[in-house]
């Protein structure tokens, strides 16, 4: 469960959050809905730590993300995939290693194990048969769903 009290967030006099009050249950597809400006990603920055409230909590199940640091806060972090606007892939890696990038750096997994995690991540988003390409071989939407496939991966 993801939830706020009370999350206030301002940059100098600009405030984005004012007073955000949020649950989201366990296994919820929840949407995040705003203009440009709104406070969208600034909400889902405190949800993995990289802000933090000026006043109010966030918990990440039975944490108080707000008060991590170190291995605890990244233990949170991993528990979360991020898909970014732009995709975000590195061009100098293939899809299948941009997808395995997450798992090499962050687990102690064999190829083997990571092998079958990219592979049912790549087919879930129907690329099957595009690892050994890089982005720039790749459509628009065909990054986005390596970039997604990546995101879930973890």
């Amino acid at each position: 469960m993801i939830r706020t009290v009370n999350l206030h967030k301002s940059f100098g006099r600009q405030r984005v959050l004012a007073g955000v009050n949020l649950e989201i249950p366990d296994g919820a597809i929840s949407v995040i809905i705003g203009s440009s400006g709104a406070g969208k990603s600034c909400l889902l920055k405190h949800f993995i730590g990289l802000l933090q409230p000026d006043q109010g909590e966030v918990w990440v199940d039975d944490e108080e993300v707000s008060t991590l640091r170190g291995r605890a806060l990244n233990s949170v972090r991993a528990r979360f995939g991020m898909l970014f606007q732009g995709g975000a892939l590195f061009d100098s890696l293939t899809v299948y290693d941009n997808v395995a990038f997450p798992l090499r750096e962050k687990t102690r997994l064999s190829e083997a194990v990571i092998r079958e995690r990219v592979h049912e991540r790549l087919a879930q988003v129907g690329l099957s048969g595009v690892n050994h390409k890089f982005p720039s071989e790749l459509s628009g939407g065909m990054r986005k769903r390596a970039a997604l496939a990546r995101a879930l991966v973890s």
